[in-house]
């Protein structure tokens, strides 16, 4: 849309309240650093310097109780009528073969842990802004407020260091660019108008503290009378821009409630090289009143740049779909992205991992945490699942934050606003939980405090932002070496082994050849390593021999099945520490002896067959033949028993079939190469993207490692896969 076109659609839509926009069509920019002056139309560029954040405003602005006085011709959910029923978690969520247990926050894990300290030590020089997770400090007693910035040094999601960014009163929410711009968001207060505002701050010399800012009235160009979110994005063609949303607070309860807005306004904003927006390509995608949206209190964007937006009262997610492949988002799509199915599920904040997996939480002193999932790739959301429980969120429309890093770990804010939550309200520490999600797949471990308010009575938190990846992570030797033993071995790296693996790469200098050669050694020692062989590839033997391959596929277990299996048999396990060997073994044993158990096996294998039939059945599946001495040796597993109704021996007699050394060796490169699918792409060999979404990609790669006869570095297959775009993906750039 023209420039022309908006103002004269501002101009007539708000005529009284802004009579003097004739006045403002021009402005002037001061650059910072280079002392020129230009003029540029008024579009995402009236500066308003003296705009503060009004956080005395919004800390009263609850979401109230649906009464059925909604703002007169808001939008209304297509799902409006759905059953009022409240959602409970059961502790537990279920995958394909197992469960596993609900994470929980560092308040609701066992007693024996100490919360972490203030952070006081600097952040250090050089640190890449993707380790800076930024927040807002307000305080609840004056009009006080900072940015504040962390680091976990030491991985251990907890943070080490501090520094503050600027201390001119804080922000609703806060999104760092690749640039490494602060886009900072917040509400504000002018001549008794209330103003949306977004702030670009700049860091020009690399000491983590703001040099200069820019402050945007966003009422004055976009109506927009609150700035409830923001994120930040690159385009195709490199451009940086920045998405804003009001929150469209309605107090059903007063529909004269001076806080009340217009149904949302999102705008999109494009960076010029001025140190402002483009005013030729900054503009709104959804417009203030035209109420397409209720709320617009949180927003995300997808892996492709699609924009999710949180509509708290709607409790849906929307998403502005990006039509043009431009990289950047453009139309509303009338069709939610997901509706949740209770109705205290309403998204009060989200965020989005690499691999597409979407967060949100509502609010309440016992609410959850949800992973949503689009499972068939089709651009729509189909199901969640409960992935923490037992939060405490206080329900405000802007206090609140939820974001992910580049490695997938989830950081969310519990009781933003303290002691100020109101006499109802859930009164607990301000502070940053976070929680480890090692797969990006969404099944989060226990949480910890990752950070607190300073003053848990008189200060809040609020915004939570990494910066955007100007490098990618996985580039890094210690990063790499760390995901390979998460992704192979399904655990955190033992220090001396993550030392050891580092170094192999490390030890090569800048030498770019040999840093290349000894990542492709290093991931793949993990693949043939005794913990692997021993955990993840005997589960894969153990499905080969009880199911033989997939109806269709080349392959006997899909990724679904083998990760948590992994996971169980691999429990507590480093090959290497005291008494490993039993740990394994009392693993193998309780592994097999569920496994028997489950009704697929069961179904497959009465216990009304022989003891000969089952064990020909398990050799037949495996497509090996035993010798006469082994068979009948796993046949004597039963006794003299004629069935097989003894669950401890069908155990271990399918154990025995799968530890077969003849099966090992026929296994090992089809094994290897679906590991390249399941390790490091995350996903099944025909899963999209896969083209056609078949398995001509496994069996290439199958034939090539045949033709070498299993020499990976010669058939350069574990190169081709560490190199893919689709694996760098996962972490970044």
């Amino acid at each position: 849309m023209r420039v022309t076109k908006l103002i004269c659609s501002y101009l007539k839509q708000y005529q009284r309240e802004r009579a003097d926009l004739n006045q403002k069509l021009r402005f002037t920019v001061v650059l910072i650093g280079l002392g020129l002056l230009i003029s540029v139309p008024s579009m995402a560029q009236t500066l308003s310097p003296g705009l503060k954040p009004d956080f005395q405003r919004v800390r009263s602005l609850q979401q109230q109780t649906r009464s059925g006085k909604s703002r007169a011709n808001g939008y209304r959910s297509a799902a409006v009528n759905r059953a009022n029923a409240i959602r409970y978690s059961s502790g537990v969520r279920a995958t394909t073969s197992s469960s596993v247990a609900v994470a929980r926050p560092f308040n609701l894990l066992k007693d024996g842990l100490t919360a972490n300290a203030t952070a006081t030590t600097p952040i250090v020089p050089g640190t890449p802004l993707f380790q800076l997770l930024h927040t807002s400090q307000i305080s609840l007693v004056s009009a006080a407020g900072t940015n504040e910035q962390y680091v976990d040094r030491s991985g251990d999601l907890v943070a080490d260091e501090r520094t503050t960014f600027d201390s001119t009163g804080g922000s609703f929410d806060i999104a760092v660019g690749r640039s490494g711009a602060r886009y900072e968001v917040y509400s504000a207060t002018l001549n008794s108008q209330l103003v949306g505002v977004i702030v670009v701050a700049l860091d020009t010399n690399g000491d983590y503290q703001s040099d200069s800012a820019s402050t945007f009235n966003l009422r004055t160009d976009f109506g927009l009378r609150s700035a409830a979110a923001v994120v930040t994005g690159t385009s195709k063609a490199g451009r940086e821009f920045v998405i804003v949303s009001s929150s469209g607070y309605y107090n059903e309860s007063d529909p004269n409630d001076p806080n009340n807005e217009p149904s949302p306004g999102v705008v999109l904003l494009v960076r010029d090289n001025a140190g402002g927006f483009d005013s030729a390509l900054s503009r709104e995608l959804i417009s203030v009143g035209d109420n397409r949206l209720y709320n617009a209190n949180a927003l995300a964007l997808l892996p492709h740049n699609d924009l999710l937006i949180a509509d708290f009262h709607s409790n849906e997610l929307r998403i502005v779909r990006d039509t043009n492949a431009d990289g950047m988002p453009d139309t509303l799509s009338a069709i939610p992205y997901y509706i949740y199915q209770f109705s205290n599920d309403e998204p009060l904040d989200i965020a989005v991992n690499a691999r597409g997996v979407v967060f949100s939480h509502s609010v309440g002193n016992d609410t959850v945490l949800l992973a949503i999932y689009d499972d068939n790739s089709d651009g729509e959301a189909n199901r969640d699942e409960v992935c923490v429980e037992g939060l405490s969120i206080d329900d405000n429309l802007f206090l609140h934050g939820l974001t992910v890093d580049s490695g997938g770990n989830v950081y969310v804010i519990e009781d933003a606003s303290g002691l100020d939550d109101g006499s109802g309200g859930n009164g607990g520490t301000p502070r940053v939980d976070a929680f480890s999600d090692p797969r990006l797949d969404g099944f989060l471990e226990d949480g910890l405090i990752f950070a607190r308010a300073d003053d848990a009575n008189t200060q809040g938190l609020t915004g939570l932002g990494f910066a955007v990846l100007t490098a990618n992570p996985i580039d890094d030797a210690q990063f790499f070496v760390r995901q390979q033993y998460l992704d192979f071995l399904n655990r955190e790296p033992d220090a001396s082994g993550l030392a050891f693996w580092t170094n192999q790469i490390t030890s090569c200098g800048s030498n770019q050849q040999c840093i290349e050669s000894r990542r492709i050694n290093v991931s793949a020692a993990f693949f043939v390593s005794i913990e692997f062989q021993e955990t993840g590839y005997l589960v894969y033997r153990m499905y080969k021999s009880a199911y033989s391959n997939i109806a269709g596929t080349p392959v006997p277990v899909r990724l679904s099945e083998f990760l948590p299996d992994t996971q169980q048999i691999g429990q507590n396990l480093i090959v290497g520490s005291p008494n490993w060997q039993q740990t394994l073994e009392n693993n193998k044993v309780a592994f097999a002896q569920a496994f028997v158990a489950r009704t697929r096996f069961t179904t497959a294998f009465p216990t009304t067959m022989s003891p000969s039939q089952f064990v020909d059945a398990l050799f037949a599946n495996a497509g090996v033949t035993p010798s006469a001495a082994e068979r009948s040796s796993i046949i004597s597993e039963f006794g003299s028993a004629t069935t097989t109704t003894d669950a401890a021996a069908r155990a271990r007699a399918l154990r025995r079939v799968a530890e077969n050394a003849a099966l090992a060796q026929q296994e090992l490169n089809r094994a290897f190469v679906l590991m390249q699918y399941f390790g490091y792409l995350r996903r099944n060999p025909n899963d999209a993207p896969e083209p056609g979404l078949n398995f001509d990609g496994y069996n290439f790669w199958l034939n090539k490692l045949n033709q070498f006869n299993g020499d990976y570095i010669a058939a350069e297959m574990v190169k081709a896969f560490i190199t893919a775009a689709e694996y760098r993906g996962r972490f970044g750039l």
